[in-house]
């Protein structure tokens, strides 16, 4: 992923997502919010269209990262599902949302930052086609 592509962390634990935060903006990446549920989600992506999101799957509220990851296909943003969740019924309704990627918390900062650019090189690629 190149550097300063605008980041939405949407993620309901604090700790995770200023540890995401700060290891993001350490790298040269724009952060351009925190969410912790679905609904702020919504009001920070209209408001600044992120180019790529990095998503929680269990948040605040009665909409999962699930629920968010269908809307963001529909509005063609990029996302990666960062979970602890693993369980085969989440893991089956995952690939249905069809991510660019997925990372299990806890992680290395080396694992992001490959997986970002995995996603961003196959998000590229898709896109010239």
């Amino acid at each position: 992923m190149q550097k300063g592509k605008k980041i939405l962390i949407v993620e309901d634990e604090f700790i995770v997502a200023n540890d995401l935060r700060m290891i993001l903006k350490k790298h040269g990446y724009e952060v351009m919010g925190i969410a912790s549920s679905v609904t702020q989600a919504k009001t920070i992506i209209a408001a600044e269209k992120p180019n790529w999101v990095l998503l929680d799957i269990i948040l605040k509220g009665h909409e999962t990262g699930i629920d968010l990851a269908f809307e963001l296909n529909k509005l063609e943003i990029p996302f990666l599902f960062i979970s602890a969740n693993t369980n085969q019924g989440i893991l089956e309704a995952v690939k249905e949302a069809r991510p660019y990627g997925f990372l299990t918390k806890p992680f290395r900062e080396k694992d992001l930052f490959i997986m970002l650019d995995i996603a961003s090189e196959r998000f590229n690629t898709e896109k010239q086609t």
